[in-house]
């Protein structure tokens, strides 16, 4: 969407949270001639380099604290995703009448090229990469940002408008969304996640629903076939719905059926590829590549780029991806299943006998829903961080251990599992309470196994 300035140019803006979407959201507004302020609670020593940066830019920096008071002179407050909007300055800003927005929406305003925009508890980051190795296939420039990555307002105004950008959407940046609409909105699925954050599944339900809500009838939604819950959330909205599941959804979509992957949009139909062509693996990728393959057809991507990207995509870092063998033992790192669906569909992807390391800083999960997968795909597990106390009492049958490190829990599960079983890392938790991140965690647990293999090796010659 191409205008000659866009609505927020030449505003008195306060930026809350100087991290990645925070210094884009300021570069942006510098750009177009708003008059910016930026605060964030930590220290500039915390923040790195592109303080400096934005200081040059005339960017005013407050740190230490997020006070009321910064809203002095300020007619726009634009809010990065990590910056929960129940601090005191977000409810002053609602009294004094100054509008909140999300970094996206500035991204938004300035964009050329068509958005797809992905949201849903699981899956994300996966569709994403599969949607812009689909525009990379069929020759259109394109970007994929957004949530974790680069952020919307950094890139925005260099795609063309024959190009694409494709976005992950988080329920902590649709929360601030007042304007944001895709041409081609994306929701994967809704499980419990964040209701530390969001306080109920309603309200993070809703949340995902949000990004849908300014779509016309010229944009289109894609959404999973029999889920009763996101139907009722989607039900009123004006966007043309695109189907993805495991079943012909008489409907245009994308489905997996036989084996193959089939299509329906735009009064053609066929196959896309066969399933097992894919080097992704699980149910829940089925989902992902089904729901990344509808909107790839609704964004004007050729079914031979969509089934091109399906066979050579490796999947991302930390899901599911394989480590090593020893003695006939998988090892896999599953560090990004950081709640109790993800954890759910790693063990869906693996028959028994696995070997299960999880836990770290539960997010309210409730580990007890999966017992019987727990039940029946466990043997042994081994319990590390925050959870630990949790997941035995939600597990009580499960026999297991605690260790007090990841190496120590690599050690454990190597000497409890035998031939022909898999030794999962999917923790069902954040990773806060011993890690950075969930990619610091993977990483380690992929040296511990690699060491593991190392040491075994040394000690046989």
């Amino acid at each position: 969407m191409e205008s000659e300035k866009p609505w927020f140019a030449g505003t008195r803006a306060l930026v809350v949270g100087l991290a990645r979407s925070g210094c884009a959201a300021a570069k942006l507004l510098v750009r177009h001639g708003a008059q910016v302020r930026g605060v964030d609670r930590r220290k500039a020593e915390e923040l790195g380099a592109s303080m400096a940066e934005l200081k040059t830019l005339g960017v005013e920096l407050a740190f230490g604290a997020i006070d009321p008071g910064q809203l002095d002179a300020r007619d726009l407050v634009v809010v990065s995703p990590g910056v929960p909007l129940t601090l005191p300055i977000f409810n002053e800003a609602d009294r004094r009448g100054i509008p909140v927005a999300a970094e996206v929406e500035l991204g938004f305003a300035v964009a050329r090229a068509p958005i797809v925009a992905v949201t849903g508890t699981n899956g994300k980051s996966t569709t994403v990469e599969l949607l812009g190795a689909m525009a990379r296939a069929a020759g259109r420039k394109s970007e994929v940002l957004g949530n974790i990555g680069t952020a919307l307002s950094e890139r925005a105004e260099e795609i063309p408008s024959d190009g694409l950008l494709v976005v992950e959407i988080s329920s902590f940046q649709l929360e601030a969304c007042t304007r944001f609409r895709p041409a081609v909105g994306v929701l994967l699925n809704v499980t419990p996640d964040h209701l530390d954050r969001h306080g109920s599944m309603e309200r993070y339900a809703g949340l995902k629903a949000r990004m849908f809500q300014r779509q016309t009838e010229a944009d289109f939604r894609v959404q999973p076939l029999g889920d009763g819950r996101i139907e009722l959330l989607l039900r009123t909205m004006r966007s043309k719905p695109l189907w993805f599941g495991f079943a012909d959804p008489t409907g245009d979509g994308v489905w997996e059926e036989g084996g193959i992957l089939h299509y329906r949009f735009g009064g053609k139909s066929g196959a896309v590829i066969r399933r097992d062509e894919s080097a992704l693996k699980g149910p829940h990728n089925t989902e992902n590549m089904a729901a990344a393959s509808a909107a790839a057809l609704a964004a004007g991507i050729p079914v031979r780029a969509v089934a091109k990207a399906l066979r050579e995509f490796r999947g991302l870092p930390h899901r599911l991806t394989p480590v090593a063998e020893i003695d006939g033992v998988q090892y896999v790192n599953d560090s990004k299943a950081t709640n109790v669906d993800a954890l759910k569909r790693a063990l869906e992807s693996y028959g028994p006998p696995v070997t299960l390391i999880a836990g770290g800083r539960d997010k309210d999960g409730d580990f007890v829903s999966i017992r019987a997968l727990v039940a029946e795909r466990v043997r042994h597990a081994v319990y590390v961080g925050e959870a630990a106390s949790k997941l035995e009492q939600s597990w009580p049958a499960i026999p297991h251990d605690r260790a007090a490190t990841l190496e120590e829990a690599v050690q454990i599960a190597h000497a409890r599992t035998a031939s022909g079983g898999v030794v999962l890392l999917s923790p069902g938790c954040a990773s806060y309470d011993m890690f950075r991140n969930f990619e610091e965690r993977g990483a380690r647990f992929e040296a511990a196994v690699l060491e593991l293999r190392r040491s075994l090796e040394k000690a046989r010659r």
